[in-house]
Formats: structure tokens, sequence, C-alpha cells
């Protein structure tokens, strides 16, 4: 059975058997037979039944409390053994010592064991010195009561003294209950009234039974039933934890300090007022009275010392927490400069550029927008200038990056010494540098400013000992005739720029709308290629290159075209640049290598096998990461001979890093594929390198063919480089031969082969394959 029932039945049990003692009482006193019996069975029964059921409780209950059960439990079973061993329930003559009594002390003791135990536990209240002078003061004054009333007239008439003692000890452990306020449960309470029902039923006994006051004996036995009955309820509820509901508790608890202080003090004042009135034999009463006043007395001085030392240490704390709140602000103080400082840093640092330390581009363009708005107001212009540092890489990769960042602080450096205070000078990345110059009258007054900015590149400037030959690329646009808002006005003037570069670098340009046109004009071309890619526009148109010795066709060179579905054919000229530029170059060459690979297989299959396949590698083609596995993959996927392939490389891309195109060219030729050195004597040949070369031809220029007839140096040009190719073992082609004088010079001088609207324009697959099976190169108009 669960707990909270068998406590409910309990509670129910004690109702019903006092209400059931008392109409025993009332309506059987006159048949004693009944009345006795029913008397033995009520006294009897409720003893037992507290004892079983705390011993239960004892059993059942885990926490620091269970042996306060126990003893509790023992303490009603010999209130039951007490009972039984009465010779009439109701003993009348306590004139010797005898079984009832020696149960009795074993109930008193064993009452006091849990007293104890339940002092020894963290239940009892901390303030042990208060308690004590509490309950010492209280206790004073009962015995005085219980000296004057009880205790005096017992020891004269030769009475069992240990019942006013016990009620005594059963007193102070009320109070030890009752001052255990902290834990005020209902089972506090119920064991808090137990024991003074026990107390004021024995003490009202022994008064009236030594006054002599006419009384009934039957009157006392319900209230020593529910004495041990309460403290069986009282078990219960500690299982169940029923504790003062929380809404309750703080009121309950406020109200039970008020009463414990006042308690001591009602106390003395009640003994003060029955020694006042009661003035026969009052010697005990005043006894009581000093002891408790002097007790009373002490208490205050030690609560005034208690005081003393809890207003000290009050103020020590106070003193400390002063202390540790200023110590704090202080340090919320430094932390909110630090966090300002941070604010401030991280602000700079979102405004401006690290290496230089100037306005970056967030900041130039908000001044921009808010010096446009102010030029608007007013009505005057204002410049944007785009600044580039011509070859400013080559320097970071041939001195290092140190050199260039030390390079752009000294520029950037000069640089603000050059404009005026209501300019901006702003590093937009790398090496480019804007200036914002504000209220300009004329276009004509940023010309000066220009020239100071390019005067700081006009000497060497030296770095660490080395000497730095630098210039600049700039672009100029003007507020509101160029641009009418900070993207376009910062377009416009880095067009601009680019143009200056494009015409040579180291000079300054205006933004005209022509740029502005050509500009949309790479950008129609660069969408253009991204689509021809997609929707097969490229298209492959080879010359023949035919040998001088025998007359044939020995090889052909493969040449883009394009025709868009738009525009129809576009030079050349006008889209390989952008492709470069764009980076289109890379899949682009590589759909021109496997397309020229294929159709040279198909050539090869058809019974042309010794027929070569010549195609031209782009720079930035030739310089790409993957050129190696791109060969590779066009070979595999074509099947084609690479003995027949023939890369085409310019001459200045060769020489630029002589070192890896020796190394890249070494593993093609490592394929089996030929090298060939395209517009050789146009650069900066070296012949040095040229011997370690890993080639096959080398092509003359159609510039230097075109002249051999007009001019001796271009034909001492021409006949040197036909002998330093034959003399490295080299093949000779020269390219660009349009008449018949030319081929005469060429053929007298050794020249290999030869390729030119002479013998033939670049011709489609189908003329070719027809020019092929003629086996004489007809010339084709």
């Amino acid at each position: 059975m669960d707990w909270l029932v068998r406590k409910k039945l309990y509670i129910y049990y004690t109702l019903l058997h006092t209400l059931g003692f008392y109409i025993l009482l009332y309506f059987w006193k006159s048949n004693d037979v009944v009345n006795t019996t029913g008397e033995n069975l009520f006294v009897l029964a409720a003893p037992l039944t507290s004892s079983i059921i705390l011993l239960f409780v004892y059993r059942r209950q885990k926490t620091n409390r269970n042996y306060l059960w126990l003893f509790f439990s023992l303490g009603c079973f010999f209130n039951f053994m007490v009972t039984l061993t009465s010779r009439y329930f109701l003993q009348k003559e306590l004139l010797s010592f005898e079984w009832n009594h020696l149960f009795y002390i074993i109930q008193i003791v064993c009452f006091v064991m849990a007293f104890i135990y339940k002092i020894q536990t963290k239940d009892v209240n901390r303030n042990l010195i208060k308690f004590t002078f509490d309950t010492s003061i209280i206790m004073t004054a009962a015995i005085a009561f219980s000296w004057h009333f009880i205790m005096h007239d017992i020891l004269t008439q030769n009475l069992f003294i240990g019942i006013p003692i016990g009620d005594l000890i059963l007193l102070f452990g009320a109070l030890i209950f009752y001052f255990d306020f902290g834990k005020l449960s209902l089972s506090n309470i119920v064991i808090l009234s137990s024991l003074l029902i026990q107390v004021i039923a024995d003490s009202s006994y022994l008064i009236f039974t030594i006054m002599n006051i006419p009384f009934s004996e039957s009157l006392f036995l319900p209230l020593w039933s529910l004495s041990p009955l309460l403290m069986g309820i009282a078990g219960t509820l500690a299982i169940s934890n029923e504790d003062v509901s929380p809404v309750k508790k703080n009121k309950t608890l406020r109200d039970s300090i008020t009463l414990r202080l006042l308690l001591p003090y009602i106390s003395v004042i009640l003994l003060f007022m029955v020694m006042t009135f009661y003035t026969h034999d009052s010697k005990s009463l005043m006894i009581g009275s000093a002891a408790a006043f002097l007790l009373l007395m002490v208490r205050h001085i030690i609560a005034s010392f208690e005081n003393q030392t809890l207003l000290g240490k009050y103020h020590e704390l106070t003193e400390e927490l002063e202390l540790k709140i200023g110590e704090r602000t202080e340090e919320l103080s430094f932390k909110n400069q630090q966090l300002l400082s941070a604010a401030r840093k991280m602000k700079h640092m979102a405004y401006h550029d690290v290496l230089s330390g100037l306005p970056n581009r967030r900041m130039f363009l908000e001044r921009l927008k808010t010096a446009m708005d102010e030029a608007k107001r007013n009505h005057y212009k204002l410049a944007v200038i785009f600044i580039d540092l011509d070859r400013f890489k080559n320097i970071n990769d041939t001195l290092g990056h140190e050199f260039g960042d030390l390079l752009l602080k000294h520029v950037t450096k000069e640089m603000a010494k050059s404009v005026r205070k209501i300019d901006t000078i702003s590093r937009q990345g790398g090496d480019e540098f804007t200036v914002l110059l504000n209220r300009i009258r004329t276009e004509e007054d940023v010309i000066p400013l220009v020239e100071r900015i390019r005067s700081i590149v006009a000497k060497p400037i030296t770095i660490q000992g080395q000497e730095l030959h630098v210039s600049m690329s700039i672009g100029i646009a003007f507020y509101p005739s160029d641009g009418k808002n900070t993207e376009e006005l910062m377009k416009n003037a880095d067009m601009a720029m680019y143009r200056a570069k494009e015409e040579g670098r180291d000079n300054y340009k205006f933004f005209t709308m022509d740029m502005n046109k050509s500009i949309s004009r790479k950008m129609a071309l660069e969408n253009g290629l991204r689509k021809a890619l997609k929707n097969n526009e490229f298209v492959l148109n080879y010359q023949p290159q035919v040998s001088l010795q025998t007359g044939e066709i020995v090889g052909v060179e493969a040449l883009l075209r394009w025709n868009t579905m738009e525009a129809g054919m576009v030079s050349p000229n006008q889209f390989i640049p952008v492709a470069e530029e764009s980076g289109l170059i890379i899949p682009i060459g590589e759909w021109v290598l496997k397309s020229a690979c294929m159709q040279g297989k198909a050539w090869h299959d058809n019974g042309q096998s010794a027929l070569k396949i010549a195609v031209n590698l782009s720079p930035v083609q030739f310089l790409h990461e993957n050129l190696v596995e791109m060969v590779i993959k066009a070979l595999k996927t074509s099947g084609f001979n690479p003995n027949y392939l023939e890369l085409e490389i310019t001459e200045g891309v060769a020489f630029t890093d002589a070192e890896a195109a020796i190394k890249k060219m070494q593993t093609l030729r490592d394929l089996g594929v030929r090298i060939s050195i395209d517009d050789f004597g146009t650069g900066y040949s070296s012949l040095m390198y040229l011997k370690r070369f890993p080639i096959n031809t080398l092509k003359i220029p159609k510039p230097f063919i075109q002249d051999i007839m007009g001019g001796q140096k271009d034909k001492a040009l021409v006949e040197t480089i036909i002998y330093i190719g034959h003399s490295l073992g080299l093949s000779v082609i020269a390219e660009g031969i349009e008449s018949n004088d030319q081929l005469l010079f060429l053929r007298e001088h050794h020249c290999d082969v030869v390729q030119g609207d002479l013998y033939s324009k670049p011709l489609t697959v189908m003329q070719v394959s027809a020019l092929i099976e003629n086996k004489t190169p007809a010339k084709i108009s």
C-alpha cells in the first residue's frame, strides 16, 4: 500500500480514535464494565499502533533522520508498557517505585536519545548560543513553575517525582523542535504538538491531584492517547515529505521567528506576574525569576557583542565590497578603453590599406561620393586618377615581394607629398593607386599634378642599394563629363589607364568615348568567344608548306578562323588578343590542337602518311602548366602520330625564361613532337640558348621575306638565318612568299620549305585534300 494512502488512513484512525474515546467516556460512563474495557483498549491501542508505525518509518526512510523515528518508536512502545503494567491504568497511589515507573523512565530516556540525535543532526539551529540561552530562560521559568506548583508538593507527599521531571524533559524536546524553524515542516509541528499535549496532560493531572481539585481521571485519558498517535502521524508526514507549501512557508517562517524572539521575554514576564500575584511561599518563583532575568541579561550582553561583531564584519564587508567595486570599475574602465581603442583600430583597418597606411577602396569611394555631391551643389569639377606602376610584377618576381613592398611605400610617401590637403590618395590593391582631385576649375589644372606624380619615378629609385627603373601608366576621368556616379567614373578612369598601357606605358591618357567603344567591342568579342566554343563557330583552315627540292606539299599549318553567326568571319588579329587577355585561349587552343590532330589522322589514314601538321601555340598556352597533358590528351584521343605534329612557339616566349622553356620543350620532344621557333629574329634571340633548344625548325618571318628584293640588309639577314639553321642541323621554313623573285632567292640559298600566297592561301579541309590528291602545288587564287 502506498504511504500516501497509509498516511491518510492513519490520520482518519487518529480522529476516530480520539472522537470514539470521548464518545465512550460520555455515553458509557455509568456502565463500569464497558467503560473500563473500552478505556483499556483505547489507552493500549494508541501507543502500540504509533510504535509500529514509527518502526516502519525508521525502516523505510533513507535520510539522516531515520534513527530519530527509531527512538520515538521505542518511546511509544515503553509508553505502552507503562500503561500495561499500571494496576488500574490510572495509577492513583504513586508511593513506591514499581514496574510502570521503570518503563516510564525508559520511555523518557528514549525521548532524550531522540532529542540528542536531533541536536547532532544538521536539522538543529546553527546559532547554538542563542538557542542555549533561549531554551535556558524558558526552561528556568518552567522549572520554577513546576517546582512551585508540582514538584515541591510531590516531594513532601513522597510521590513519584519522575513524571514532572519527564515533563520538563519533554518540554525541552518541544523547544528543540520549535526552534528548528529553518525546517518548519508539518512533521516538526505535529511532533511539537504531541510533546506539548503530553506535558499539558501530565501537569494538569498532577496539579489537580496535588490540590485535591475534584475531577474525573478519564478526562485526561484521550489526551494521553492522542500524544503517541500524533507522533505516528509525524512519521507518516516525514515519509511523504509534506512540508509547508512554498506560498505559505515564508509567512509562517516570519511568524515563527517573531514568536521565537518573544517567547523568552513572555516566559520571564509571566513568571514575574505569577510571583507578584501569588505571594504565598514564592521563594522558588523569586529564585526562578532572578535566574531567568540574569540569563536574559547575559543573553542581551552576548547578543550585543555579537551585534558589534556582525556590525564590524558588515563594515569590513562593505569596505571590501567598495574596494572590489572600485577595482571592478577601474577594470571595466580599462576594458572599455581597450574596446574603444580596438574599435578605433578596427575602423582604421576597415578604411585604410595595411601596407601603405593610405585610405583603401572603401574609404575612397565614400569620399568620392561626398565630393561628387558637393561638386554638384557648387557647380565645379573633380577628377579621378588611376595610377599603375609599369612592370611591377617583374620587380616582385626578380627581387622578391619585400623589395616590392618597400618600393610601394616609397612611392606612396612621395605621392602623398604631391597632392593637396583637400585631395585623397588611395591604394586600390597591388600596384594600383587612385587620386581624388577636388575643386577642379578646368581639365588643364590636372596636368601639373600628374606631372609631379610622374616625376616621382622619372629618375631611378634606390631601394637597399638596388637601383630600380619604374614608370607609371595613368588614366584620368572627370566629373561630371566622364561619369555621373562613382562606379562609372572609376571604370572610365581605369579604362583610360589601360589605354595608356596599350600605347607604350609611361604616359597618361584622358578618358574619351572612343575608349568606351573599344572596351565595349572587347567585351562583346569576349562574350562571343565564350559562346563560340559552345556553338562550334570555330573552324580550321590549312596553308600548305611546300618543299623547294621536290615541289611537293610536305605539311600544312593549321590556322584558326571564327565564323560568327551574327557578323560572319572575324579576323584573328581582332579576337586572338582578346582570347589571350581573358584566358579563353586555353580552351580554344586545346580545341585547335585536338581538331588538327584528328584531321591529320584522317589524312594519314587516307594515304598521306608523311604529311606534317603545324599548330601555333599562344604564349599564354605555352606557359600554361597543363600544356604537356593537353598535348598527350589530343594525341591519345585522335591517335595521330606525334612525329608528324609540329608545335610552333614564338621566339619571345621561348627566350623569356629560357631554362623553363628548354625543360618543357624537351618533355614535348620526348613524346616525339617536333618543335619550331616561329618569327625567328624578331625578338631577343640568344645563340647560346638557341643551340640548347631541342627544336627541329626555324621559321623566317614574313617581314624579312617582303624586303629581301629591295634591301641588302634583309637579304643578309635571311641568308644568315638559313646558314645558322643548317649549321645547327635544323630545317628552315620561310613564310609569306608572294613573288617568284622571292622564291628564286630562297631556292638559291637552299631554304628547305616555303609557304605563302604564291603557292596557296589558307584552304578548307576539302580544298587541301583535293590539292594533295593532284600531287602538284597548283596556285589557287
